[in-house]
C-alpha cells in the first residue's frame, strides 16, 4: 500500500496548529515536486515501503508523521515529532528557493516561512536518518544526539537557510569544506619549451580527504545516493558554500541537503578523531570512554575557533585521568557560548514538545532517539 503523503488543508509539519500563519509559502514543497536528484528518488522509491494511514485521514501531529515514515527509516533514527519540534522554533535568516541552481531569498521568519509539508517532512527525516546510517564508522558509529543538538542550534532543520556564517542543513563555511575536498590553487611556471611564464591550476586534496574517499567505497545501500551526488567530488572541490551564487549547491532540496549532510557529518568524524579524540589521548586518555564528554567537546569544534577552540579548552580546563566526566561537561558548557547556545535551543526544542521542564536526559537528546 502506497502512503498518502499530503497533509490536510493549510496544514504544515512546522506549523501543525496554524497559530504561526504559514501555509502561503509553498516555495519549498514546489522545489521537492520538481526535484530529479539521487537523494529525492532514493526517498520516493522508499515510500512505497512505509505504513500509512487510510487516504481520507489527516495527518496533524508529530506520532502520526513517525508512524508514516518509521519503517523506512534506519536504527538510531532521530525521531520525527524531536525534528518536528525543532522546525516549529523561529530561527530568522534568509531562506532560498531554488530553480534550475538559482537561489531566490525570502524571509524565514513568521508569515514568511515557508511550509513544510508532510511529503517534504518525511523527505528530511528520511535523508537526515540515512546520512546517519552512512556517514557513521561501523567501529565507532555518529551519536545522532549531538547532530541533533548540532542541527537544531543551528537551523532548526530548516536546511534552506544561507547567510554569511553558514549555509545549509549544519550551516556550512567554506573552512570545512576545503579541509575536506580539498582546493584548487594557481601558480606562476614557466614552460620548459616556450620559455614563457604561464599559469598553472593545481588540485590540492583536503587533510579529510578520505572522508569522501571511505563514502565512495562504502558498499552499505544508505550511500548509494550521497556517493553519486559527491562522486565528481572525489577530484574536484564542490562550488564554495561562501559565496551566494553557489547557495543552491548546499541547500537545494535534493542535492543542496545531501551534499551538506556528507560534507556535515563527515566534518564531525574527522573533528571527533583526528582533534578531539588526539587530545584526550594525550592528556587524558581516561576520559575518552565517556561517549558525552566527547561530543561536548565536539560540539566545542563546531563553533568559533573550530576544532583549536576544543582543544585548547581541554589545557585551559588541564583535564586529565582525575577529571570527573559530568564536572567536565559542566566546565565545557561554562566556557564555550556555542556549547551553552546549544543547550539553550534544546530547551526550546522541548518547550515545543510540551516539556517545559526538561530534564538533562532530555537536553542530551536521549528522549529523541529511537534504537
Amino acid at each position: 500500500m502506497k502512503a498518502n503523503h499530503s497533509f490536510a488543508a493549510n496544514t504544515c509539519a512546522n506549523d501543525p496548529q496554524g497559530t504561526r500563519g504559514l501555509g502561503k509559502n509553498q516555495s519549498i514543497n514546489n522545489a521537492l515536486k520538481t526535484a530529479n536528484d539521487p537523494l529525492t528518488k532514493a526517498f520516493l522509491a522508499s515510500i512505497g515501503k512505509t505504513d500509512c494511514p487510510p487516504p481520507s485521514t489527516p495527518i496533524k501531529t508529530a506520532n502520526d508523521i513517525n508512524k508514516v515514515v518509521r519503517s523506512a527509516l534506519p536504527s538510531g533514527r532521530i525521531k520525527a515529532e524531536c525534528i518536528q519540534a525543532s522546525m516549529q522554533r523561529e530561527v530568522g535568516n534568509l531562506g532560498y528557493s531554488c530553480k534550475k541552481g538559482q537561489p531566490t531569498a525570502f524571509e524565514n521568519f513568521k508569515e514568511s516561512v515557508p511550509c513544510i509539508d508532510q511529503k517534504t517532512f518525511n523527505f528530511v527525516q528520511y535523508s537526515v536518518n540515512q546520512a546517519l546510517k552512512c556517514m557513521s564508522p561501523a567501529e565507532d558509529p555518529i551519536d545522532p544526539r549531538v547532530i541533533l543538538r548540532k542541527i537544531n542550534n543551528e537551523t532548526g532543520f530548516n536546511f534552506y537557510i544561507g547567510y554569511s556564517g553558514g549555509v545549509g542543513i549544519g550551516q556550512l563555511t567554506s573552512d570545512p569544506v576545503n579541509e575536506i575536498a580539498g582546493w584548487w590553487s594557481t601558480s606562476k611556471v614557466r614552460d620548459p619549451k616556450s620559455k614563457r611564464v604561464i599559469k598553472q591550476n593545481k588540485y590540492t586534496p583536503g587533510n579529510a580527504h578520505s572522508i569522501l574517499e571511505t563514502l565512495a567505497a562504502n558498499p552499505n545501500p544508505a550511500c548509494a545516493p550521497f556517493k553519486k551526488i559527491i562522486e565528481k567530488e572525489l577530484t574536484t572541490p564542490p562550488p564554495s558554500p561562501g559565496s551566494k551564487k553557489n547557495y543552491c549547491s548546499w541547500l537545494s532540496v535534493g542535492e543542496g541537503l545531501g551534499r551538506s549532510l556528507v560534507y556535515g557529518l563527515g566534518y564531525y568524524v574527522y573533528a571527533r578523531d583526528h582533534f578531539i579524540k588526539e587530545a584526550l589521548a594525550d592528556r587524558a586518555p581516561a576520559l575518552l570512554k565517556y561517549n558525552d564528554v566527547v561530543n561536548t567537546l565536539t560540539l566545542v569544534a563546531y563553533g568559533p575557533g573550530g576544532p583549536a577552540q576544543a582543544k585548547s579548552l581541554i589545557r585551559t580546563l588541564r583535564l586529565n585521568n582525575r577529571s570527573k566526566p559530568f564536572e567536565v561537561i559542566k566546565q565545557v558548557t561554562q566556557k564555550s557560548d556555542y556549547v551553552s547556545q546549544t543547550n539553550d535551543k534544546m530547551k526550546e526544542l522541548m518547550t515545543n514538545m510540551n516539556k517545559t521542564s526538561p530534564t538533562p536526559e532530555d537536553l542530551r537528546g536521549d528522549t529523541c532517539v529511537a534504537p
